[in-house]
């Protein structure tokens, strides 16, 4: 009797008509299933069929998929204060896959609608900063480029150089002219020069 019932039970979990919560028969996302459970509340319920969604990710799973499953890990975990830092992670993955997403949709609290914020926000900064420096903080811009704030300030001596360089050539010529004067209206050995009283 034992024995009927285990391959009884063995038929029925291997039995097309079977599919545990969270999942179609085809082995996709029950996504209306999980977003009522949600909103009912049942989060212990909505939790293990993401979990075992995101943790085996199959090659069909789509874009949208993943942006579902981050966006409900994302804020079950930041409901519960000793699992933000998870839910953190999956913001970040949320705000990689698109960066303009939202959780207003799924009547997030205020502390956690904080908590997306910024987290969206340090990870559009980073990506700022990524795309502008390397590895060592270097910028990474032409000098040429858009972005003068960024670019490598001159030396004050090397762009006043021309100033020095115009005053040097003024002066030399000053001097010249002025020794040409001079010369010119040196009396010549030899000539008289007569004062008239």
């Amino acid at each position: 009797m034992f024995r009927l019932k285990m391959l009884m039970m063995i038929s029925l979990l291997a039995s097309p008509s079977f599919a545990a919560f969270g999942f179609k028969l085809d082995g996709t996302l029950d996504k209306v299933a999980i977003s009522h459970a949600y909103f009912e509340g049942e989060f212990s319920r909505v939790l293990p069929p993401l979990e075992t969604y995101r943790q085996s990710f199959p090659e069909t799973a789509t874009r949208e998929d993943s942006i579902f499953v981050y966006k409900y890990l994302s804020v079950i975990y930041a409901a519960n204060p000793s699992t933000r830092q998870k839910a953190e992670s999956f913001m970040v993955q949320l705000v990689k896959l698109m960066p303009t997403i939202e959780l207003i949709d799924l009547y997030i609290s205020d502390n956690i609608e904080a908590i997306f914020k910024n987290v969206k926000s340090n990870f559009l900064k980073q990506q700022e900063y990524i795309k502008d420096h390397d590895l060592y903080g270097q910028t990474t811009k032409k000098e040429g480029g858009s972005d003068t704030a960024s670019q490598p300030a001159k030396s004050k001596s090397g762009s006043h150089q021309w100033v020095w360089w115009t005053a040097g050539g003024i002066g030399v010529a000053a001097v010249a002219v002025g020794g040409y004067y001079l010369v010119e209206q040196s009396p010549s050995p030899g000539s008289k020069h007569v004062l008239e009283k």
